[in-house]
């Protein structure tokens, strides 16, 4: 008896239709790295100053304990942006 011939396969494969491509992100501008560094740093230093300072300095004895809450403040927000960067 003869041997028929092999079929080829049709591609199963069909993109779905309907729904839609993520597009990937383009990455963060260059200065968004700075940003979050001047940010934590901003931060750090008005923590650190007010310390040192047992809050003696002139704008921050007007806000007494809050100084912790603006220094904190800056970091948090240093963290927020961080994590938007691509």
């Amino acid at each position: 008896m003869p041997v028929s011939r092999r079929r080829k396969k049709k591609s199963t494969y069909s993109p779905p239709t309907g729904t839609q491509v993520r597009k990937r992100k383009p990455p963060s501008p260059p200065w968004m790295g700075a940003l979050i560094l001047a940010l934590f740093l901003i931060g750090i230093a008005w923590l650190l100053v007010y310390y040192f300072s047992n809050g003696g300095i002139p704008g921050m004895e007007s806000l007494g304990g809050w100084n912790i809450l603006v220094g904190f403040s800056f970091v948090v927000v240093g963290l927020g942006v961080a994590t938007q960067w691509r």
